[in-house]
């Protein structure tokens, strides 16, 4: 296989609304620059569960379709700008840029976003969505981070878990590292997961030996289909407020108290707190009202630590 080959690198892009794929972005990376195309494929089904080992990309031929891409719902930049043209100076420094980062930068994946995995110190990698950093790095690397997590909510052998908002699959691999018996583990981006399929830290989440199960869709309805006390420990790492508010809404701290095991562990990824952000307070009082105890702020995981009684 060329070079050339190795970096052409195919993602479903699904359209939100819809709840199908609506096109297939191929972007090939070398070393005169990048090019994109789109491909029209089959509507799926719509999102469903999805076990870990049943996760597949579908196929795709690569046609004569031309750049353009038909999103059904939001115009991406590629369509708005139009695809680059091979004289563009600007394909270079994206060259160098990708090779900073350890020449193993995915971007290009598109529903109104653009998605980008990147490398950071120590190797391990972590996704930009919109520039977005998905993963804290404060001094510590992504799995170091998604382990003091999941030691915090007291994953141990024969452990449930819930994990919502998947992301690259750190938080769900460390607790099956730890010797979780199952772990659930929530998505709403299949883009998100196309990328994780680019990372090879993210490779234990394909293939967990039946441990981690994948669930598509969004996090607030999913829950409620879940049996009433079916987990010892959850962790949950949302999008930023202005982002997914419905994920630090009462009802859905009601419905993750509905699910946690008396005794089990509630942890919840906010950022660090400031002056002028009432983000964690908010969310320290509506856990209380959902009926959690012993909320308190933990520092180094930058959330808040809660205990169903």
């Amino acid at each position: 296989m060329t070079m050339r080959q190795l970096h052409l690198q195919q993602s479903l892009v699904f359209d939100a609304n819809a709840k199908m794929p609506v096109n297939v972005c191929a972007r090939l990376h070398n070393k005169y620059g990048l090019l994109h195309r789109a491909h029209n494929v089959l509507p799926c089904c719509s999102w469903s569960r999805l076990e870990s080992h049943s996760l597949r990309c579908l196929p795709a031929q690569l046609g004569d379709s031309g750049p353009s891409l038909n999103h059904n719902h939001q115009e991406s930049k590629a369509t708005q700008e139009g695809p680059p043209s091979a004289d563009d100076p600007t394909l270079g420094e994206d060259e160098e840029e990708d090779t900073e980062e350890g020449r193993r930068a995915v971007d290009g994946f598109f529903d109104g976003k653009a998605y980008r995995l990147v490398a950071v110190e120590g190797g391990e990698n972590t996704i930009l969505i919109n520039g977005v950093k998905m993963h804290i790095s404060m001094g510590k690397l992504p799995f170091q981070d998604a382990e003091d997590k999941a030691r915090l909510v007291k994953v141990r052998r024969g452990s449930t878990v819930l994990d919502v908002c998947c992301g690259l699959g750190y938080s769900a691999i460390a607790c099956a590292r730890l010797g979780a018996r199952r772990v659930v583990s929530l998505e709403l981006d299949p883009c998100v997961l196309e990328v994780a399929r680019q990372n090879p830290a993210s490779a234990a989440l394909f293939d967990s030996g039946g441990v981690i199960d994948i669930w598509m869709g969004p996090a607030q309805d999913t829950v409620t289909t879940l049996p009433d006390e079916e987990f010892s420990a959850v962790l949950h790492d949302p999008p930023r407020f202005s982002h997914a508010g419905e994920l630090y809404s009462q009802a859905f701290y009601n419905q993750i108290f509905r699910v946690l095991k008396c005794g089990g562990r509630f942890f919840h990824y906010t950022g660090s707190p400031n002056s002028r952000s009432s983000i964690p307070k908010g969310v320290k009082e509506r856990l209380m009202r959902s009926g959690f105890v012993s909320v308190k702020w933990i520092d180094k995981c930058q959330g808040l630590l809660a205990m169903k009684p």
